[in-house]
């Protein structure tokens, strides 16, 4: 009797998975082409690794927009600019949604943040506060105040170490984290602090977490069975959101709405005013969406930030005649009197060509977050249902050898015209994204990186330590396609007199 209730049972699922499965792919003669899919597993394997190299691949037989399967999860890949302006532009808000994953909501507390959230007037509010906070704080005079604070810190540590082989991973978190947290929430690190240190390792784990993913956002009934991937990332969040809330509740505790000392107190004052006024989204502004946008704005202000650093530190210790042309071009507009200052940019042309093929080479997001369709649409004549994730390979767009000719090389000159002058920016180089989730932090994390960037190479010489050999310019596997990080380097730093 047993025997004949097991056989039922898997008899049962059989079928159901192959009626899914045929079902699938009778709707895949609608949309794009793509690979053949197995049941239930679909292309899985498809995303392990550098993913973006083998959707370029794939674009080799099936054109610049195809279909996959992510176990049973409909997944559209695009390859080319034009692929990405028309979803991303043309039809903004039909492919302006997220994807509904167990790890992100577990990180967002349930959608509650800017990054991961889908797409909804909640989301709107959000992502007006996020600029509206940005703005009122961030000011120029303001973010170089904090910049220059931490880099002179960072410079004489830097110095102390002159002529020593050094990771400069840890030191670089420590700079970048000082200048977000003393602008968000007024604090400032040292290497020994504990705060720091839990916020380190939540930056380097999430960062690893979300290359890899969780198997529950693809199959999303394992989200019910014990897994220690999903307890570390529920302990992540928690540690991160118990930082973020002590510092609203402190900011809370001394709040003055005519001196708003940070983002926290704009966040706060935001919220005051919302009270106030009665609007129908204050339930839209609870302390865990104000703890969540704040986490936001920390992880989309250091996250991206320390990478580019370490790949242009990278980039420039390996190229040293190109470093020689940016300490120059400083040496003429800063001179070595005082730190570069956000109105140095338009006089270093070089010195911005510099962030802009970085971001090209390294791609620190090379597919973007997924973005899924918010309703039954089309893209380039094909079905697109409602729910689809969709995959912009940025990295394919940021290497296509007819946009950039040699993209391989790491050329600055590219962004110049021949007498030196900046040119305009390609519409192919989208290191943020485009469109309605383009990351809202993109000014702060350029001005960032070019105040920082320019103060270290102002002052240091950046060199491969001598008897090593060249340094894998490769994205680390750890990232798993999703994040481009660089491998482990050590660099020589010599003082410039």
């Amino acid at each position: 009797m047993r025997t004949m209730w097991l056989m039922t049972i898997t008899v049962g699922l059989v079928t159901l998975i192959l009626v899914k499965w045929l079902k699938d792919y009778v709707q895949r003669w609608r949309m794009p082409p793509g690979p053949f899919f197995w049941p239930v597993i679909g292309n899985l394997s498809l995303f392990s690794g550098k993913s973006y190299l083998t959707f370029i691949d794939l674009a080799k037989t099936y054109g610049d927009v195809f279909s996959l399967k992510m176990g049973m999860t409909d997944v559209v890949v695009l390859n080319s600019l034009d692929a990405v302006k028309e979803a991303f532009v043309k039809k903004g808000e039909d492919f302006a949604g997220r994807p509904k994953m167990l790890s992100t909501d577990i990180s967002s507390e349930g959608g509650k943040d800017i990054a991961f959230a889908d797409y909804s007037p909640t989301w709107k509010l959000h992502r007006k506060l996020f600029h509206s906070a940005i703005r009122g704080y961030a000011s120029a005079q303001n973010l170089q105040s904090k910049v220059h604070e931490s880099l002179e810190d960072t410079i004489a540590v830097f110095s102390k170490m002159e002529g020593q082989a050094v990771d400069l991973e840890d030191y670089i978190y420590q700079l970048v984290y000082n200048v977000i947290c003393s602008a968000a929430f007024g604090t400032r690190y040292n290497m020994d602090d504990e705060d720091f240190n839990t916020l380190m390792k939540i930056s380097k784990d999430t960062t690893e977490t979300f290359g890899q993913g969780l198997l529950a956002d693809v199959y999303p009934l394992l989200r019910f069975l014990p897994s220690s991937s999903v307890t570390a990332n529920r302990k992540m969040t928690h540690q991160l959101m118990e930082i973020m809330q002590r510092h609203l509740e402190q900011h809370r505790e001394s709040f003055d709405p005519n001196n708003l000392r940070d983002i926290t107190d704009h966040m706060i004052k935001a919220q005051k005013d919302a009270e106030e006024e009665g609007i129908q989204d204050i339930d839209s502004l609870t302390d865990t969406h104000l703890r969540q946008l704040i986490g936001d704005i920390f992880f989309a202000g250091t996250i991206s930030t320390i990478l580019t650093l370490r790949w242009a530190i990278l980039y420039l210790a390996v190229h040293p005649e190109i470093q020689e042309k940016v300490a120059a071009e400083l040496d003429s507009v800063v001179g070595r009197d005082r730190l570069p200052e956000l109105s140095d940019r338009e006089a270093t042309p070089y010195t911005e060509a510099i962030f802009h093929e970085v971001m090209r080479m390294a791609s620190m997001d090379p597919v973007s977050l997924p973005h899924a369709t918010t309703v039954d649409t089309t893209l380039r004549g094909y079905q697109i249902p409602k729910g689809t994730w969709i995959l912009p390979n940025l990295w394919a767009l940021h290497h296509d050898p007819d946009t950039w000719g040699d993209p391989d090389v790491f050329r600055p000159e590219r962004f110049l015209d021949e007498s030196g002058k900046p040119i305009p920016k390609p519409a192919a180089l989208m290191p943020f994204g485009v469109g309605r989730r383009a990351c809202p932090g993109e000014a702060l994390g350029k001005a960032d990186t070019f105040l920082l960037l320019g103060g270290l190479v102002q002052n240091f010489r950046f060199s491969i330590p001598e008897g090593e050999g060249p340094p894998d310019l490769t994205p680390d596997e750890i990232g798993q396609g999703s994040i481009s990080i660089p491998y482990p380097y050590n660099v020589v730093m010599t003082c410039r007199k």
